[in-house]
């Protein structure tokens, strides 16, 4: 015979506080937080998966470029200078990711006889993309045979004597970001890419960064061509005036949130990097000193001079076809040496 206890249970009573205390617990079990893991960011493109990226492009364009370019926004014209070029969109390329911008592609043909592939509107942090996204395009020309690599990119300047429209030779960087840990080679290493540990002194090529400039001086542009360290920053916001102080304690010319993930991969890969950058906006601190001048001098054209600071933020057609001039000689100069 069974007990109180037994017969309570079974009663319908009993059975539907049974049901509502199981619902409260699993509604509390959902309510609290997920362990989560995240994936490491060197797991994101596998060696094979890279590789078939870089097989599907020397098949379709029939050229093993030994040159890779990235062109910045405002530098994306320095495409026009590939000949007979094959476009391949990203979204044709097995299992690369679509870009943003429109016309997102890679241009492969040859420059002055040497084969190049570049790069028309590179992935950006600020953007939303993991840094193994904004890395992956130089992964690919890596494996597609690239040996030599020109990256260029716009960015703020930091020393108050560039103006808007010079050209920075990088010689070195300030990894401001990897400084918090964020870096596309967190996770499993393969060796197929790279060494795991491995130095970035000299990453940036002496020789290349030496003959630009002397091919600099050569096209008579010595005076806007200057050499010096770019920081890489968080975006898309822009520094503050102290932000900007401490980087120029630290001797930074510029301060740009691309370009150094794709140097760190391009150095990984053991590739010679020539980087540059297009200063689009002066310093800040120059900038106010010269506001405060105009309004010292007359302040009763305030609109008028606002309209003529705006005109003045657009990078002179000049100086971009001058960046243009500079990669397309030196190409010739590079290749005709092989």
């Amino acid at each position: 015979m069974c007990n109180w206890d037994c017969c309570k249970n079974r009663s319908p009573i009993a059975k539907r506080m049974a049901a509502r205390k199981l619902l409260q617990l699993e509604e509390e079990e959902r309510r609290k937080p997920k362990l989560v893991i995240p994936t490491p960011q060197s797991l994101f493109y596998p060696f094979d998966e890279v590789e078939a990226m870089a097989k599907y492009i020397v098949n379709v364009s029939h050229i093993r470029p030994k040159y890779g370019l990235i062109c910045g926004s405002f530098l994306s014209l320095m495409a026009s200078l590939v000949e007979e070029p094959v476009v391949i969109p990203y979204e044709d390329i097995p299992n690369f990711p679509d870009g943003i911008e429109p016309n997102c592609s890679f241009v492969v043909g040859t420059v002055m006889g040497a084969p190049i592939i570049a790069l028309v509107n590179r992935f950006h942090s600020c953007d939303g993309y993991n840094l193994a996204t904004c890395a992956l395009p130089v992964r690919v020309m890596q494996l597609c045979g690239v040996r030599t690599i020109m990256l260029t990119s716009e960015a703020a300047g930091v020393n108050q004597g560039y103006e808007l429209g010079d050209i920075m030779l990088v010689q070195d960087h300030i990894n401001v970001v990897g400084m918090m840990h964020q870096t596309s080679l967190e996770g499993p290493s393969d060796p197929r890419f790279g060494s795991r540990f491995f130095s970035m002194v000299n990453a940036y090529d002496k020789d290349l960064l030496a003959k630009a400039l002397d091919i600099g001086k050569r096209m008579g542009i010595q005076k806007f061509l200057h050499s010096g360290v770019i920081a890489c920053l968080g975006g898309p916001i822009l520094g503050t005036v102290a932000e900007e102080r401490l980087l120029r304690a630290m001797e930074v010319g510029a301060v740009g949130m691309s370009l150094v993930p794709e140097v760190i991969a391009a150095h990984h890969g053991g590739l010679k990097v020539l980087a540059f950058v297009i200063i689009s906006r002066a310093a800040s601190d120059k900038g106010n000193e010269e506001k405060d001048k105009e309004k010292e001098k007359d302040t009763d054209t305030d609109v008028e001079s606002k309209q003529e600071r705006e005109c003045q933020d657009v990078v002179p057609p000049q100086r971009l076809q001058a960046c243009s001039d500079l990669i397309g000689r030196l190409l010739y100069c590079m290749h005709l040496e092989l």
